[in-house]
């Protein structure tokens, strides 16, 4: 028998930062996180998001690239410096045909926005081929 274990970046428990200058898309993954049972936090640039990071501590960060006052490449090293923070997974939030150039390794996932169709349930997909993170079977 195998048993074929999911790669997820979340936890049950987990404490999120969405951090996107999309108002409608980082309350939409708020609500997503939300009622998924998870305690989540936005902000809309990256200055904002350092600050809420330093009193709510996340385990887990989604971001959005394109922030005003720090991108998310820099808004990403930053949050690890935070104490307590060191080890929190970190996903850039890309659309669907974006690739992403992480020369530094500031993220451990890629968070795709859904495509939506008519009448559908938007779809979040964490796209670990981006990053060469491949799931692994369990025998």
């Amino acid at each position: 028998m195998t048993n074929a274990t999911l790669i997820t970046p979340f936890r049950p428990g987990d404490r999120v930062l969405v951090a996107s200058d999309d108002h409608a898309l980082a309350e939409a993954l708020a609500r997503t996180f939300g009622s998924a049972g998870f305690s989540v936090r936005i902000a809309f640039d990256g200055v904002a998001a350092l600050d809420k990071a330093r009193a709510f501590f996340p385990t887990a960060a989604v971001l959005g690239l394109d922030l005003r006052y720090l991108d998310g490449f820099q808004l990403a090293r930053a949050l690890r410096t935070i104490p307590g923070c060191a080890r929190m997974r970190v996903l850039a939030l890309l659309p669907p045909a974006v690739g992403l150039l992480d020369r530094h390794r500031c993220f451990d996932y890629v968070l795709r926005t859904p495509r939506t169709a008519r009448g559908a349930r938007p779809l979040w997909i964490v796209d670990t081929d981006s990053l060469g993170i491949r799931p692994t079977l369990l025998t």
